[in-house]
């Protein structure tokens, strides 16, 4: 398959061209790779199908491999995420430090399951395994930030920050 044969619908000419880039910022090509599917997660708030066929073609890997990339890291998802995008640990320290609670109220204050977005395209949340941050249990992530102890009351502020 030629270079130019694999075409992504949700990626733009230039984005190519800035995804293509990272096969040359790394002194292996392959280890642009993660660097590649965050931007377009960023771009998209997911990666779809399409852009694994198209990140294995650049890459020149397997989509196989590709796909593997995408469903082991949590900070990718397959569908659209909200532009806030809310984790919740549900790690042993956070379990027992009260994420279960914090999960009901964010189901209740958000009106979406995890892993779901809500119908504005603002908001969407989901449970993640330990983030690393049993001292802030349960820890709540916003966009890739750590932003503390979940609590109703920094969940509202989250909320009204993004509102």
């Amino acid at each position: 398959m030629s270079r130019d044969a694999v075409k992504s619908p949700f990626i733009t000419p230039e984005q190519e061209q800035t995804l293509r880039a990272w096969t040359s910022h790394y002194p292996y090509p392959m280890m642009g790779i993660l660097e590649a599917l965050r931007q377009i997660q960023e771009w998209n708030r997911c990666i779809r199908t399409e852009d694994e066929a198209l990140i294995a073609d650049i890459f020149e890997t397997s989509v196989t491999r590709v796909h593997e990339l995408v469903t082991f890291f949590p900070s990718f998802t397959q569908r659209p995420a909200g532009r806030c995008r809310i984790g919740l640990c549900r790690g042993l320290s956070c379990s027992m430090g009260g994420s279960a609670k914090m999960a009901a109220l964010l189901e209740q204050r958000l009106g979406v399951a995890p892993r779901r977005t809500s119908v504005d395209g603002k908001f969407s949340w989901e449970e993640m395994e330990c983030l690393g941050a049993c001292d802030h249990a349960p820890a709540l992530l916003v966009n890739d930030d750590l932003r503390g102890r979940a609590s109703e009351e920094l969940i509202d502020r989250i909320l009204d920050e993004f509102k």
